[in-house]
């Protein structure tokens, strides 16, 4: 393709730029995903961790002492009169553990299940305040992790891995669907949120041995459709804008969900801030709460993946109705004045009956003979003229979107050269004519169009050119396939 011009500067053709953008942004993403990932995660510490105290009120202003001078902010206290209801606060997700200190001993409360990463910081911090007042401790873990879910890791790995195909999914059907009815671009990302859903719990299930399969694949199908839709909706409005999804469930999302050691608690307030708002980690918390908690603290959790899914089916919804495609379009042309010379051989096709004439248009010169034999039959015959241009789909794999627009534009703009071209045959020979634009191939885009010209006691008419990318051969593969498969008269203009 050779270089534009515009405005008298240079511009690179669009494969040249398309890659120029892909590593930019790729080079882009490399920088703000280590740069968040690592401020995240390279020295994690403790921010207002829950944690229960059972015990007296001068032990108690001990210990909350200690910790603050040993982590300051580092955790937030909450009193409890017994064992058994620190331990119920544990079950019903208030706290993240609980120190008992009502006898000579202390006993730490604990529960892997809800990650490793409290579990394990407050084995360290309590460790140092029993060393230094000289008191023996001992961790119970009172909600301990599945023996095939040993260290309670599954929950985060379920939703990741189905982050990223809900992802791919939403980019890959905003741009797949982009002319399809505004149903299916709506049922696309929900089919497939529905689809994850029941084959993630199952694996799940079988492999981690979760169980619960009714409500975790509920929830994985909620989070998958909290980022398909969304991102199917930035597809559309503009494809490079699916870069906005991506920083914000995979970029920003992975660092604040804290992890598969559920680590949200221990990163920099900018990314911890972003923890009860992201899929990932909301998506993973109410996996855990569910398996292991008894469904407690979930509400929250599942409304804000409502939020997220709703407003992606909503936009999508606004976006294709307000873009949707546009329908046939008829260009009446006004005859010129005078009296039509007869066309030579026209009197062969019998008495002057209406007829519908189908040709098929791309503005070669064996389609514009086509169309000036057909413009020039109604001339001297009652009918219409239909012309249909072929506008090959488009198989596109370019995900990010960086190339898609000019491809669409240039797409855009043979449509409208063909349409111009149609148009002055027609007026030329000052005949009424429709112009149809589809997205098929040549031989199905004129069969479709010809089929809803049919009509009883009427028999469309298909005008085909020669072909023009051979010139030795006769007719081409367009004129050959339409005479096989047309149920139609099939006239081919060499």
């Amino acid at each position: 393709m050779a270089a534009r011009h515009a405005g008298g500067g240079r511009r690179f053709p669009a494969k040249y730029r398309a890659l120029a953008g892909f590593i930019v942004a790729s080079a882009a993403f490399v920088a703000i995903f280590v740069a968040v990932t690592l401020s995240a995660f390279h020295k994690p510490t403790p921010h207002g961790v829950p944690v229960g105290i059972v015990g007296s009120a001068a032990v108690t202003a001990q210990v909350e002492h200690g910790l603050d001078s040993a982590a300051p902010g580092g955790f937030s206290f909450r009193d409890y009169p017994s064992a058994a209801s620190a331990t119920t606060g544990i079950a019903q997700r208030q706290v993240d553990g609980a120190l008992v200190a009502t006898g000579p001993k202390l006993r730490l409360l604990v529960t892997q299940a809800g990650g490793t990463g409290p579990e394990q910081a407050l084995n360290g911090a309590f460790t140092a305040v029993a060393a230094h007042s000289g008191r023996q401790l001992t961790v119970t873990d009172v909600l301990p992790p599945r023996a095939t879910d040993s260290q309670a890791l599954s929950s985060w790995f379920v939703v990741l891995s189905v982050l990223i195909p809900s992802l791919a999914a939403g980019s890959a059907s905003a741009l797949a669907l982009r002319r399809a009815p505004r149903a299916w671009a709506v049922a696309a990302p929900v089919a497939m949120a529905v689809v994850s859903g029941l084959i993630a719990a199952a694996i799940a299930d079988g492999i981690a041995g979760l169980g619960n399969y009714g409500a975790i694949a509920g929830v994985v199908a909620l989070s998958s459709l909290a980022v398909a839709a969304p991102t199917a909706l930035l597809a559309r409005i503009r494809p490079p804008l699916v870069a906005l999804a991506v920083l914000a469930f995979i970029v920003f999302g992975i660092p604040a969900s804290g992890g598969p050691a559920n680590l949200a608690s221990f990163t920099p307030g900018f990314v911890r801030a972003l923890s009860p708002v992201l899929p990932l980690g909301v998506g993973a918390s109410t996996i855990r709460n569910v398996v292991y908690f008894g469904g407690h603290d979930t509400t929250a959790y599942l409304w804000t993946l409502a939020a997220w899914a709703l407003a992606g089916v909503v936009g999508l919804n606004l976006i294709t109705a307000l873009r949707r495609p546009a329908p046939a379009l008829t260009e009446p042309v006004t005859p010129s004045p005078g009296v039509a010379e007869p066309v030579s051989g026209v009197s062969e096709l019998g008495p002057a009956m209406p007829v519908n004439i189908v040709v098929g248009f791309d503005d070669s010169e064996p389609a514009r003979r086509a169309l000036t034999w057909g413009a020039d039959l109604l001339r001297t015959r009652p009918g219409a003229l239909h012309v249909v241009y072929a506008d090959h789909v488009l198989i596109d794999s370019d995900l990010s979107g960086f190339g898609r627009g000019e491809m669409d534009q240039d797409r855009d703009e043979r449509a409208a050269s063909v349409a111009e071209a149609a148009k002055r045959i027609a007026a030329a020979a000052g005949v009424l004519y429709t112009f149809e634009r589809r997205q098929e191939s040549p031989p199905d885009a004129i069969l479709h169009a010809a089929n809803s010209y049919a009509e009883p006691g009427s028999t469309p008419v298909i005008v085909a050119g020669r072909s023009h990318h051979v010139p030795h051969r006769v007719i081409g593969s367009v004129p050959v396939r339409l005479l096989n498969q047309s149920p139609y008269p099939v006239v081919t203009i060499a």
